[in-house]
This record gives C-alpha cells, structure tokens and sequence, in this order.
C-alpha cells in the first residue's frame, strides 16, 4: 500500500539525499512512492539534479512519471536522456501521453525519437490531430469484437488481446469495414451465456465524438453521459481511437483555468513565477484596453462637472453606483459565460434569459436601492440625496443584468470568446450608465442637494 505524502515533507527528504551525494537513496526513495508523488516531486528539482535521476531510472519506471508530468515538465526532464532512452521510454507510455510528449520537441527530435521507437504507428498517428481535439488527446482504438461472434469466443478473444489492459469496461463492436456499431458492457458479456453471439446483447445506442470535435465538448459529453470511456470516430463512423475519464481530467482544469484568466483578461499561459517579461506582456494590453473604457466613463462625468462642483458630496457616492453595478453585471456576465461554455443555454435563448436577469436585476436593484438611500439620506441629513442614489441604483442594477446577457450572447454571435472580452464591455456599460443615472438624476434636484 502506497500512502499519501505531504510534499513539503517529501521534498525536504529527497533534497537531503541529493544534497548528501546519495543518488541511490535518493532514487530508492522514489521507488517507494506512486509514481504520480515522484512526477511532483522530479518537477520541484533542479534540472541537473533531475538529470542524475532520471539517468538511473528503468525505461518502465520513467513511463509511469512521464505519465504524471504535464506536458512542459515532461519536455524538460526529457531533455535529460539521450534519444535511445527516449525511445525505449515512449514505447512504455500510452500512445496519447507519448504523442503529447513529442509534440513539445523540436521536429527534428520528434521524427528522431520516432524512428528509433519500436511501435511508432500508434503514436505518429495521434500527432496528426491538432492538441485540443478529441484526437489529440484519444489514445489508439483497443482490439474490438465483432457482432457474429458468439460470448464464449470473445472472451477468450479478451483473454489474448487484453492481458496487458490494466482497466476496461466497455468493448467496442465493430462490422467488417471497422465501422462501429455497437457496444458491450463487460458485465454483460460475463453475465450472457456462452452460446449467444455479440450481436444479441450489444447495445446499438453508441454515443460518440468526431476525433475534430474540441477537447472541452469532449469532456462535456463525458460528464453528460456518465462515461468511462468515449469513441473517437473518423467521417465514415470508423473507431479510430477512444478518450478515457481519465484523459478529460487535464482538459477540464485546463478550459477552467482558461475561463477564469480570460475573465480577467489574461493570457491562459499566465503562472504565479512566469519571467517577469511574459507576466508584463500577457498583462499590459488588457490593461491599456481598460485604460481607454476608464477614459470613456471619465468623460461621462466630466459632462456633469458643474453638478459636482455645486454639490461636492455626490463625489462621494459615485464609486458606490458603479461599484455596485459592476458588481451586478459581473454577476450576470459569470452565469452567462458559464451556461454558454456548458452549452446550457446558445443565442437563440437571449430573450428568455434577458426576461429572467431583468426580473432578478429590478428585486436586487429596489432591494439595494431602498437600503443605499436611506443610508445616504439618514448620513448625509438629506432624504433627496437618498431618493436620487436609490433611483440610480435601481436602475443600474437593471441595467446591468441586460448588459451581463447581451454582452456574452453579443460576442458568441461574433465568434469571439465571452470570456475574454465579456467583463470590459459589461463593467464599462455598468460605469457609464450609472454615472449618467446618478448624476442626471443629481442635476434635475440640484437645487434639493445644495
């Protein structure tokens, strides 16, 4: 039994073997933990201490931690093992995770580990498929059955074929011209009796995905149907691969890290230590592009600059109007984003979720509305000045659950992401209505305010 490890711990342990010149220590130590332990912690190491490592390490037990390591941690600790080694080592992997692997190698090396590979077809055949495909991340179709075959064949059909799986489920039937047509639970073929065929229990109901299909609709039908695995088939309906559950786990944190830094505009790239130079670049023109909609806002409330001049305390409330519709229209903006990614809802449905956002933003906007007004009448002694931040809050907050629906329907109409420009385009909305709501309202009871 393998027990977790804290890795902090860990790595203090491994370090004082490494710094201690104790290599064997160092490499027996990490044979007692899972491989998925020994990834994390070869990755916290320095690149020549990796390289002492590695360089001692079977081709089978590098496999098993190349299959642990992303795919820039997997290049780096690669760069360590002469072309030969590399070989032998992705002839172990996976087709999927050995594909992944050469495709962040220069070409040149790529087509040289390749060669020396005992098995290359499988792999080679993956790298044709662009990296966020449902053929970019299938690994190669399993040995299938066929429909005329009776029980008491395939089993012993899975019994040759299947010796080295470590996990199956579900096998897949195929006719003559390697199209698929069904499938056979493997509880079902061991429950069925030995003289009936293939075709008699098989389910016809085969959900699968195009090996064109993106990464993110693959793990969606995945999550959708409850799948273990999901075929990978070509234009004539041919099995040419399948995706495990456990392939999608990557895809699923990586479209959710891509959301979330794209809500923020930045690139999905983006890492806590990445080279100051990449950090700057990756950041400043989402900044400059904020700068030109704050000047936009800007020049809303220069128009009133009289009014704040005559009642100097509206300076005060006017960051709680925009920061409050901001707020609200992020909120919005959030769900929508989300729905559209899972596909919960498409443009087509603008109308209903406007009609459902608009009811939510008049309680919410009326809600607040009543609570910031008689905050700034009872504060400032002034019950307009309370009656006109409410109005204006109210109607921000409607404003900005219309602008959350439109912005993001907006631009996936466009075929640009709403992720990535969504949040600009709604809290810039927000900030400009709301300035013009307050101090509108503001200059029609000036005389009120004075």
């Amino acid at each position: 039994m393998v027990d977790p490890i804290e890795l902090n711990d860990a790595l203090e342990r491994l370090h004082a073997y490494l710094d201690g010149q104790d290599i064997a220590g160092a490499i027996d130590y990490l044979r007692t933990l899972h491989p998925a332990d020994s990834a994390e912690l070869l990755a916290e190491l320095e690149p020549e201490q990796q390289g002492a490592i590695v360089e001692r390490l079977h081709a089978t037990e590098l496999a098993d931690v190349f299959e642990q390591l992303d795919e820039e941690d997997m290049a780096g600790v690669a760069q360590h093992l002469d072309v030969g080694m590399l070989a032998d080592v992705l002839d172990e992997m996976e087709p999927d995770m050995a594909a992944d692997l050469l495709g962040e190698l220069e070409p040149d090396q790529a087509a040289e580990v390749l060669e020396q590979m005992e098995e290359p077809s499988d792999v080679a055949a993956l790298m044709t498929y662009p990296p966020d495909t449902a053929g970019g991340i299938m690994t190669a179709a399993p040995s299938s059955l066929r429909r005329f075959w009776t029980v008491s064949e395939s089993i012993r059909f899975l019994r040759k074929h299947y010796a080295e799986e470590e996990d199956f489920y579900t096998l897949y039937v195929l006719d003559r011209h390697a199209r698929l047509i069904g499938l056979v639970d493997l509880k079902a073929l061991i429950l069925a009796e030995p003289e009936q065929t293939i075709e008699e229990i098989m389910d016809r109901s085969v959900i699968s995905v195009r090996a064109a299909a993106d990464q993110e609709e693959v793990a969606q039908l995945l999550q959708r149907y409850d799948l273990v695995s999901l075929p990978v088939v070509d234009e004539e309906e041919r099995l040419i691969g399948i995706v495990m559950i456990d392939d999608v786990v990557d895809v699923i944190e990586e479209e959710a890290t891509e959301d979330i830094y794209r809500l923020a505009q930045m690139s999905s790239d983006s890492e806590i230590y990445s080279p100051i130079p990449e950090a700057v670049r990756n950041r400043l023109p989402w900044l400059v592009v904020n700068l030109g909609t704050a000047f936009l806002a800007s020049s809303v409330v220069a128009m009133f600059e009289s009014t704040i001049a005559s009642a100097a305390v509206l300076a005060a409330f006017m960051p709680i109007v925009a920061g409050q519709g901001g707020n609200a229209g992020t909120q919005t903006m959030t769900i929508m984003v989300r729905s559209l990614a899972l596909k919960e809802i498409e443009p087509r449905d603008t109308l209903w979720a406007l009609w459902h956002e608009a009811r939510v933003g008049i309680i919410n906007g009326i809600s607040v509305g009543i609570l910031v007004a008689l905050i700034a009448g009872f504060w400032q002694h002034n019950p307009y000045l309370g009656l006109v931040i409410g109005l204006a809050m109210v109607g921000n907050l409607i404003v900005a659950a219309i602008a959350g629906v439109l912005m993001p329907m907006m631009l996936k109409a466009l075929r640009i992401d709403p992720a990535l420009a969504s949040s600009i385009f709604v809290t810039t909305f927000t900030d400009i209505c709301g300035f013009l709501l307050f101090l509108g309202l503001a200059t029609y009871f000036l005389r009120f305010l004075i």
